[in-house]
């Protein structure tokens, strides 16, 4: 290297320096009229002069000079190739000679071209393989690594990226390129695959649930999306272990995404294996995402409903009988009726419970015309209900009726949980001699509750057939983060059509509203068929996550239900009975134990409820873990195992359009250029013409060097002893 220009740069903010420099001259204003006033007599000279000397000093530091040396070489250029070579160069949208070939296929064919000969003819190629490590977590694309490891070349002249610009790892690769354009080194890319999708259908996710119970209807939504040119009709299968159990036909319009609903009743307990297969089309070229499948465990419990009205309506009356008739639920009735005072009889309670230990034990609380009053609920019964919803997965159904008594409940602790926000001035809701109905919204097709039938279509009708209802609640409009499902088919206001069936997640729990008390009515003509269906499914969504682990005694439920490596889960803890008080702040510790045999205990936490503890877990890789609760008096002994199965993070994936988007944003900010496969050659030929003589940039950084602050140091010692010697002090 020879040494070019050598140039100043003082790497202060501007503000800071003329901040400083102003102080500076402040100070030799006042030194300059003190040696008026003394008529440059020499000591002062010298005192001044000593003075001026080490502001000077302190004024250069804070400025923060700099010397960049600009050097020249005469070498071949450098340029760092990364090659992506991950499971999404895998697709094969791109073709060789005329013939279908995957994107690493085609950088292959690159590779063998003489247009790449001669550039690593005339250049230096320092190649650099973008793949997937074989212990990671999470099979992904890093561009912004490959970015990285290429800036660690030292004299490097631009950087060339082959790859389809599927960036899936976490950040941007944005600043590894502006850190490269500090550099003054380009980068350049090869769009390698096609924007659009190649000819598949693809099974989107299953929500597949980690139980379902005996003798209990399993229902799984099931979407389709299509890159087709034409509309699609196939079929959607589900197998339980082997054995079909459930199908349905699937129409999926092009370029669209089509669903179904998938329908199974186990009539045995054990462990089954669940697969839901798409019939491949003739014209889709990855017949491999068409399917999924997961490991479920079926078993017997019984969901604990507790039921709270005012006065016996026909809402409430058929809601009873049709949960008693349920061989899965268990229900206990609270009625205030305010005439006769509490309702008595078998399954009647006289009062809201007060020991955490009772009103813990139901899953599923209905909340009819009720609210907080004298002779209804009080404020510790709304606390009490809240905690079971937000901390221990308890469900919540509000069902107002014509007494207002749900604007009873506004100001108490079930406020934030509800829905929707209701209308003051409608306190007894809107009545009329018309009927009226329901209308589902585009959530509200594809949710579980809302399946009275498997086939989408036939569901949408069934809908808008249903006998429909003369009342509905006071409401102006649905909170945010609920998720309305049917609205008021003909009535709006100015947030739009009436909210009537919307749900919420609360904390752990699940929160539902329901805005008519007619729903009994959808037995006409059919009798039990949509009524017990629906209510049996909302009662069990609700109650699902609270017996996902555990019996009476223990229950351990996780959020998300199926666990994925890497990603962090909330794990809470509910004891009932000697445990929950044992008096001891967490009587119990959580261990888990990897498929490797490694062992972690997350930190329990108690929560409000009492009896109720958390703590956070992140799996650290997929496969079966076990979960022990252990005493905290015994810690020899487990009192709870389960076994949990983690899932792996499918991030990478085979089929997805490449994205130039990314690579135009790198070569832009950094002064390169993102080409598509067809300007390969010509970029080839364009790297071969970098200018061989390269500026090289070094910085010198002064006012961090040790000469300079051991400098700063000695002159200011010797100042000091200076004014010693003369006896300025």
């Amino acid at each position: 290297m020879n040494p070019d220009t050598r140039l100043w740069i003082w790497n202060a903010p501007a503000g800071f320096r003329l901040l400083g420099i102003a102080v500076f001259l402040i100070y030799l204003a006042i030194s300059l009229y003190h040696l008026r006033q003394t008529r440059f007599a020499r000591v002062r000279l010298l005192s001044e002069g000593l003075k001026f000397a080490g502001a000077l000093l302190l004024l250069l530091t804070l400025l923060q000079p700099e010397i960049h040396t600009r050097s020249a070489r005469s070498d071949n250029a450098r340029i760092a190739v990364v090659i992506d070579d991950t499971d999404s160069m895998l697709t094969p949208d791109t073709d060789v000679d005329g013939r279908p070939a995957t994107r690493k296929q085609w950088i292959a064919s690159l590779q063998a071209r003489p247009e790449w000969a001669a550039l690593a003819d005339t250049v230096q190629l320092d190649l650099i393989r973008l793949g997937h490590e074989e212990d990671a977590l999470v099979r992904e694309t890093d561009l912004s690594g490959g970015l990285s490891r290429a800036a660690s070349r030292e004299d490097l002249s631009a950087v060339l990226m082959l790859t389809d610009g599927g960036h899936n790892a976490p950040g941007s690769p944005l600043p590894e390129a502006l850190r490269l354009a500090e550099r003054e080194v380009p980068v350049f890319a090869v769009e390698i695959g096609q924007t659009t999708r190649l000819p598949d259908l693809v099974l989107e996710p299953v929500a597949f649930p980690s139980y379902t119970l005996v003798n209990e209807a399993l229902v799984l939504p099931v979407r389709v999306t299509s890159s087709l040119p034409e509309d699609a009709r196939s079929e959607v299968t589900l197998l339980a272990d082997g054995q079909t159990v459930a199908r349905q036909d699937i129409d999926i319009p092009a370029g669209r995404e089509g669903s179904a609903t998938l329908r199974w009743v186990p009539r045995s307990e054990g462990r089954v294996n669940l697969t839901v297969q798409v019939t491949p089309h003739p014209l889709e070229r990855f017949p491999d995402n068409n399917e999924m499948s997961a490991e479920l465990d079926v078993r017997s419990t019984t969901i604990r409903v507790l039921l709270i009205d005012s006065w016996p309506r026909w809402e409430y009356r058929y809601l009873r009988n049709a949960l008693h008739r349920d061989p899965g639920v268990e229900v206990t009735s609270l009625l205030f009726h305010p005439e006769l005072g509490p309702g008595t009889g078998p399954g009647f309670i006289s009062e809201f419970p007060k020991d955490p230990g009772e009103w813990g034990a139901f899953d599923v609380i209905f909340l009819g015309d009720v609210g907080v009053g004298p002779t209804e609920l009080d404020e510790t019964d709304a606390q009490n209900i809240a905690l079971l919803v937000r901390e221990q997965a308890g469900g919540l159904v509000f069902l107002p009726g014509a007494r207002g008594g749900h604007l009873r409940l506004t100001g108490t602790a079930l406020e934030p949980l509800m829905p929707v926000e209701y209308d003051a001035n409608v306190p007894r809701g809107v009545g009329m001699d018309l009927e009226m109905r329901f209308a589902l919204t585009r959530e509200g097709r594809d949710h579980m509750l809302t399946q009275l039938h498997p086939n989408p279509l036939r569901n949408q009708q069934i809908w808008r057939n249903l006998p429909g209802f003369f009342w509905y609640a006071g409401v102006t409009r649905a909170r945010v983060g609920s998720e309305v499902l049917a609205t008021h088919a003909s009535r709006r206001n100015e947030s739009g059509r009436i909210p009537l069936l919307a749900i919420r997640n609360a904390g752990t729990g699940h929160v539902l509203f329901l805005g008519t008390d007619a729903a009994y009515r959808w037995r006409t003509g059919v009798e039990d068929l949509y009524h017990y269906r629906f209510w049996g499914q909302v009662v069990r969504w609700m109650a699902h996550r609270r017996h996902m682990f555990g019996e009476e005694g223990s229950r351990v439920f996780l959020q998300p239900e199926r666990p994925e490596a890497g990603q962090a889960n909330r794990v809470t803890v509910v004891l009932r009975g000697a445990a929950a008080a044992s008096g001891a702040e967490v009587p119990v510790r959580l261990r888990v134990t990897d498929p490797e045999g490694e062992v972690v205990t997350p930190r329990l936490e108690p929560l409000e409820g009492g009896g109720a503890f958390s703590a956070d877990w992140t799996p650290a890789r997929p496969g079966e873990h076990r979960l022990e609760l252990i005493s905290s008096e015994d810690p020899d002994r487990a009192w709870m195992e389960r076994s949990v199965r983690v899932e792996a993070r499918i991030v990478e994936k085979i089929g997805e359009p490449m994205r130039p988007r990314p690579l135009r944003e790198m070569a832009g900010v950094s002064g390169g250029q993102s080409v598509s496969m067809d300007e390969a050659a010509e970029l080839l030929a364009r790297l071969r013409e970098l200018p061989r003589q390269q500026v090289v940039v070094t910085i010198r950084r002064l006012w961090q060097h040790p000469a300079w602050i051991i400098g700063v140091f000695l002159f200011f010692g010797l100042y000091w002893i200076i004014r010693k010697q003369q006896g300025w002090v």
